[in-house]
């Protein structure tokens, strides 16, 4: 089995420490800040209502423990800041949105953390695990899940998008392949105990912090509070809304898996749509149960992006990325589309595609092969099958020959 560390704090790679003068490019805000009354951060996003967040001020302290520092991002159901706690260590803290999944994730967070305990897995220091679970009363009655995280680096979709932007380069099959381990461990870990994830992609996972990391969050608070104001404006509530600021770092570290907040626990077979459409498994696409396997599916197309920079079967409509997997997969199983409640909107009764012709073309035609490239893409086809009893297991995965090169 691949080498992995037995600790997630001994889970780092030798770092340059900061120079002088260096700390302020780790801090970079998400947008600039504005005395427009335009709205921003999660002002933005549809659905909105100001009423459901609860109304976080820099500098106060949650729980009587957490002081809240920097603020790290937001989305439709939740805000996360870097804080420290009484013993002056940085964590992160997720308010999630007035009693929105307030049983549901810490639910699927707790069976992990106690998983974790009696686990032998290495797997379970490759994924994200709750510190502190708490609940914390807001406006109007209303109760908001927090849950306390170790902080961490920037995701893999950031990260990628910077070394773009200042080398062109994107990862080296390589470093895809090292990072890869620890993917499939963390899924292993998670599919072991009856948790499948339903939403891996490049977002939901991120880096570690090097060696120096109580130095550089130092530095990245130093720098966000240098840099402006901590209110940005006021919500309808006249609560304050802050803009969320980013981390970024040159050197590769270690990959973690995050965010459960759209994981499934329980025996399977499941049903129902999951997954972000770029990684959506077809059997979810075309109404069949599902279990573990889409995850596995989805460990596949973001492989494929590492690699090679681009969606595998696009982003544009399930029709178009169903297109994409006949193109390069060729057709389904029949015995895969009998148990497809959505099979006639795609097939007619012979099982042909409906929306006209395909052109065939092999995966290969789409890179420049190089000597190991034929067991990667050995790797990558035992991911990407249209039948989900087809597509290796994460424990099945760890022992392919790409992964022990």
């Amino acid at each position: 089995m691949p080498f992995i560390c037995p600790s997630i704090r001994n889970l780092r790679i030798s770092s340059s420490k900061l120079r002088p003068g260096s700390n302020l490019p780790f801090c970079l805000p998400r947008r600039r800040i504005s005395s427009s009354p335009t709205w921003i951060e999660e002002e933005t996003l549809a659905g909105y209502k100001s009423s459901k967040y609860y109304p976080v001020k820099i500098g106060e302290t949650i729980q009587d423990t957490y002081k809240i520092r920097v603020k790290l991002g937001y989305g439709r159901h939740s805000t996360t800041w870097l804080c420290t706690d009484l013993q002056n260590s940085f964590k992160v803290l997720k308010i999630l949105t007035a009693n929105d999944g307030v049983s549901r994730e810490a639910q699927v967070l707790k069976h992990v953390r106690d998983s974790a305990t009696e686990s032998q897995s290495p797997g379970k220091y490759c994924v994200r695990r709750a510190e502190d679970i708490f609940v914390i009363p807001g406006k109007k009655g209303n109760r908001h899940q927090c849950f306390v995280f170790e902080p961490l680096g920037p995701n893999l979709l950031e990260s990628a998008s910077q070394r773009k932007r200042t080398s062109r380069n994107g990862f080296h099959i390589d470093e895809v392949r090292w990072m890869t381990v620890y993917f499939v461990h963390a899924l292993d870990f998670l599919h072991q105990h009856g948790v499948v994830h339903t939403d891996l992609k490049l977002d939901n996972i991120q880096l570690t912090l090097p060696d120096n990391e109580k130095e550089i969050l130092d530095a990245f608070v130093s720098a966000a509070e240098a840099e402006n104001p901590s209110t940005i404006r006021t919500n309808a509530d006249g609560a304050p809304v802050y803009t969320s600021r980013q981390m970024f770092q040159d050197e590769l570290t270690f990959p973690i898996l995050c965010d459960l907040g759209s994981a499934k626990l329980g025996k399977p077979p499941h049903e129902g749509l999951v997954q972000a459409l770029p990684y959506r498994a077809p059997e979810v696409m075309l109404g069949a149960s599902w279990d573990s396997k889409i995850d596995i599916w989805s460990l596949g197309v973001l492989i494929w992006e590492l690699v090679l920079g681009e969606r595998l079967f696009g982003e544009k409509s399930q029709e178009t990325s169903l297109e994409l997997m006949l193109r390069y997969l060729g057709p389904p199983p029949d015995e895969f589309l009998q148990r497809c409640s959505r099979r006639d909107e795609y097939f007619d009764s012979n099982d042909h595609w409906r929306h006209g012709k395909i052109e065939r073309m092999d995966l290969e035609d789409r890179v420049e092969m190089t000597m190991d490239m034929p067991l990667f893409f050995d790797f990558l086809r035992s991911m990407l099958r249209w039948d989900p009893r087809e597509r290796l297991s994460a424990l099945e995965l760890l022992e392919h020959p790409w992964l022990r090169v």
